[in-house]
């Protein structure tokens, strides 16, 4: 199986990367105009406010389409699909039997997943909302993994990204509310 840093450090070439940037800039284009259209039908709030909205869904947008390179288009499709639906068997190799490997997976599959809790936090998603989109997520990534061929079908996956998310949304939280306290 491939590792997210192996993707990341030989699959990712200069096409991946420029076609994150052309997200990035068509989203924010996109978002722009929706928000001109908006304005013209008379629902405006203050420029600086929004132009930091969206900022942020671009950088969402780029986000995912990021997570969907690195975990499925990226990936180098097998001969055979791949499924293991014991939940929790990789938390089981790495205590029981020190499977180093596995656990630098279940770190990453964690680690990729921050930046949505953060993302979501920083456009005042509620937090169980942000949790149900990043389950579904994560749970499409892993259908889609399986029917084409792109990587191993786990719960554990799925546990591990949905945990990534909230504890980006709870860091980031905490991290304004340590701020705030020094300003005063």
């Amino acid at each position: 199986m491939e590792t997210a840093y192996s993707i990341l450090h030989n699959h990712l070439t200069l096409p991946y990367w420029l076609s994150l940037l052309i997200v990035f800039i068509a989203t924010l284009a996109i978002w722009r105009v929706v928000e001109k259209r908006q304005m013209v039908a008379g629902r405006t709030c203050g420029n600086e406010k929004k132009w930091t909205h969206s900022l942020l869904i671009s950088l969402f947008v780029t986000y995912i389409f990021f997570i969907l390179l690195i975990t499925l288009i990226a990936r180098t499709p097998a001969d055979t699909r791949h499924i293991k639906l014991v939940p929790f068997w990789s938390w089981y190799e790495v205590i029981v039997n020190g499977d180093r490997g596995l656990a630098v997976e279940i770190g990453l599959n964690v680690v990729l997943f921050l930046p949505v809790g953060i993302l979501s936090r920083l456009q005042g998603v509620k937090i169980s909302r942000m949790a149900i989109f990043s389950l579904c997520l994560s749970l499409f990534i892993e259908v889609m993994q399986y029917f084409t061929c792109r990587g191993l079908m786990e719960w554990d996956d799925v546990f591990g990204n949905t945990c990534g998310a909230v504890i980006g949304y709870w860091c980031y939280g905490y991290v304004m509310r340590i701020s705030r306290r020094e300003k005063n």
